[in-house]
């Protein structure tokens, strides 16, 4: 692929029915943490989804040692080679959609969609939703987010603030960190449906997402609780995370 730091490609896949997918594939040399940035990846795919949020279809993809070795381009053969030989991606979508652009308008009916994705973000504290790399997609009044390896890394944060709290969201207050905050700013907004969608979120829905991490990467395991831990704390607290939002968005 063109764009991504990580350094992707489109790699046509067979799914385990037999099927054929196109899909654009990360492997763990290139991410930042590596089977931690892919488990970030595969948290926040299972999150989106109980969420109801519009992400693209995420796959976990097995790179098998006889496709590596036939692989042309030198770069892309040893980086999979030097990965953990299960990887990460999501479908390819092609039919009009094109990337979110600076300065994209958000719709009524697209309003919905953008308030429940800033507050996502910012509750997995996740920075790269930005203008100059929105990781999203839109066509018409439809987006599909993706990209999430860099979320819930708040271990690592110096001084780190719960989303809960005050101040917790301040980085979104930043010009251009996030794509949908300058448009949402001064609009009257329904929280209520986020408000119900992440309190709906149970126990055992939240412990399921780390059963979706493949044992072939325990060395993210680490990472993989602490994310868990903070999807409930945010849930347990939605309300003030909600009150946070609203002050990002004055």
């Amino acid at each position: 692929m063109k764009n991504g730091k990580t350094g992707p490609c489109l790699i046509l896949c067979q799914r385990q029915d037999g099927t054929d997918v196109e899909v654009v594939t990360k492997y763990s040399v290139g991410c930042e943490q590596r089977e931690a940035s892919l488990a970030a990846e595969v948290i926040g795919a299972c999150l989106v989804a109980d969420l109801g949020l519009p992400i693209l279809e995420p796959f976990l993809v097995e790179l098998e040692p006889d496709f590596i070795a036939s692989i042309p381009d030198g770069v892309h053969r040893y980086r999979m080679a030097a990965s953990n030989f299960v990887a990460f991606g999501s479908k390819l979508v092609t039919g009009q959609y094109s990337t979110w652009s600076k300065g994209g308008v958000i719709s009524g009916k697209m309003q919905s969609d953008a308030v429940a994705v800033l507050v996502f973000d910012g509750i997995i504290q996740n920075p790269d939703r930005r203008d100059a790399n929105p990781n999203c997609l839109v066509r018409g009044h439809d987006i599909r987010i993706f990209d999430h390896e860099l979320a819930f890394a708040h271990k690592v944060i110096l001084f780190w603030t719960a989303p809960w709290k005050i101040g917790g969201l301040r980085e979104l207050e930043t010009p251009g960190y996030h794509i949908f905050r300058g448009g949402l700013i001064g609009r009257q907004i329904d929280y209520e449906p986020v408000r119900q969608a992440w309190a709906g979120l149970s126990d055992a829905q939240i412990s399921s997402y780390g059963d979706a991490i493949p044992m072939e990467w325990p060395g993210a395991m680490e990472s993989v609780a602490s994310a868990l831990q903070l999807i409930k704390d945010a849930r347990d607290n939605i309300d003030a995370c909600l009150t946070e939002i609203q002050r990002v968005l004055r």
